[in-house]
């Protein structure tokens, strides 16, 4: 049996509470204002049902990538979705009114602070468990 890397070990835990949140945000907003930005928060960011549904589905993302046999697309995914969420944090600074449908307002946003934190953490985990991945293939002989 292979050995799982960090990433395929990692995902499904972060996937995981990304579908709690979504699932506790439709407690919080309901199904009404589907991209109002409206008064509704969790956890001190934002929110709406747009944005419960995009937890969800980035959630589901991360575990189905995690529980992918090969280590790279766990890897991949978690580089991947890293840098979308940092990308994100940048189009959500540069204007206050950037990511409203996702009831996302400006530089002061906690959801903005969050995207940092989690892409860049998500980054980290694909770039470090990409270089052990890497490493213990070299030892093996197969790289």
């Amino acid at each position: 049996m292979q050995e799982k890397s960090l990433a395929q070990v990692l995902l499904p835990i972060l996937g995981g509470v990304y579908v709690v949140l979504g699932i506790v945000g439709f407690a919080v907003t309901g199904f009404d204002g589907f991209t109002q930005n409206g008064p509704d928060e969790l956890l001190g960011g934002g929110l709406n049902p747009f944005h419960n549904i995009v937890h969800l589905g980035a959630g589901l993302f991360l575990i189905i990538m995690g529980l992918q046999k090969n280590p790279a697309a766990a890897e991949g995914a978690a580089m991947g979705a890293g840098l979308f969420l940092i990308v994100a944090f940048v189009i959500g600074i540069t204007g206050s009114d950037n990511l409203t449908i996702l009831s996302t307002n400006g530089i002061g946003d906690f959801n903005n602070f969050n995207h940092l934190v989690v892409g860049t953490t998500l980054l980290v985990i694909g770039l470090l468990s990409s270089g052990a991945t890497s490493a213990k293939m070299k030892k093996r002989g197969l790289a």
